[in-house]
């Protein structure tokens, strides 16, 4: 991928023989993280075909929530909240505001960069707020803090995650968790349970032959993937306590999704963790590291 996609800006930040490409104006998404020869993460195509194009990115940032809100509605602090149903195959919210909206890009030397977006309230989120992602690489490894303040007067719910995809070919991944959601046919979490059977991934499990779109909630923060055939793993750590595990039919990536809280926890108040409670001028931050290891 060259410096435009479709006319579209993309900066590239370098460390060693490391590169990570981000499309500022894309969802503020990451469009490539490659290390010499080996792709880290499913690499965006030179023409993006799917609307929003962030879903056809690398990774892309989950602010002011992650997934599903149900129905678009909610009720905060005995107000009911509608927000707007933002992708046409979904009854739901999904993914919040900042995958569909332009980031500015300010560069902190080779291998940083910051990302800012603003949201002002609307039918989208009913507050304003403003987030950062400040992305980092090494030549091993690729780091992100992810910044979000309220900008409204009142206690709102503010979270920040992440939604990397990865090739499924060969892929192994492990991670531990306490419980899974089970997946209504809504789409929607239904009930929690023990992970058990084609939803455990404790000891290392090929992705492939798997169809998942599940909640994982109680996970640790760490989590590993390997590819067959290539040199360099991945080790994830996150200071995130849920997951989401998003193994489309028929595809050629999966995703493993670090996140705050989950899904549609607005509407699940009795289960953990919930969404992050950010008071007037504050934020909240989480932070993801991925850092690649030999095979």
């Amino acid at each position: 991928m060259g410096n435009s996609q479709n006319s579209r800006v993309v900066t590239e930040i370098r460390a060693g023989d490391a590169v990570c490409a981000i499309c500022p104006e894309i969802g503020g998404s990451i469009a490539r993280w490659a290390i010499g020869e080996q792709e880290m993460f499913r690499s965006a195509a030179d023409e993006i075909d799917v609307i929003p194009p962030a879903l056809g990115m690398a990774s892309f940032p989950l602010v002011p929530y992650s997934n599903r809100i149900g129905f678009g509605r909610f009720n905060w602090r005995d107000r009911d909240i509608n927000v707007a149903l933002n992708f046409p195959s979904e009854p739901h919210a999904i993914h919040g505001t900042g995958w569909t909206n332009t980031w500015i890009a300010e560069p902190s030397g080779p291998s940083a960069i910051i990302l800012r977006c603003r949201h002002d309230a609307d039918d989208n989120w009913p507050w304003s707020f403003e987030a950062e992602q400040h992305i980092t690489l090494s030549p091993e490894s690729l780091s992100l803090r992810l910044v979000v303040r309220n900008l409204s007067d009142q206690l709102v719910p503010l979270a920040f995650g992440h939604h990397p995809y990865f090739d499924t070919e060969g892929a192994t991944l492990s991670f531990n968790a306490g419980q899974v959601w089970d997946t209504g046919n809504d789409g929607l979490p239904s009930h929690p349970q023990t992970p058990q059977g084609v939803f455990d991934f404790n000891k290392g499990e090929p992705v492939q032959g798997r169809i998942l779109d599940n909640c994982y909630a109680g996970w640790d923060g760490k989590a590993h993937i390997a590819w067959a055939g290539r040199s360099l793993g991945l080790k994830i750590e996150a200071d995130m306590q849920a997951a989401i595990v998003y193994i489309p039919d028929g595809e050629s990536y999966f995703c493993f999704e670090p996140v705050p809280h989950i899904i549609n926890a607005l509407n699940l108040p009795s289960h953990q963790p919930q969404m992050p409670m950010v008071a007037p001028g504050g934020s909240f931050q989480s932070s993801l590291h991925f850092k690649a290891i030999l095979i």
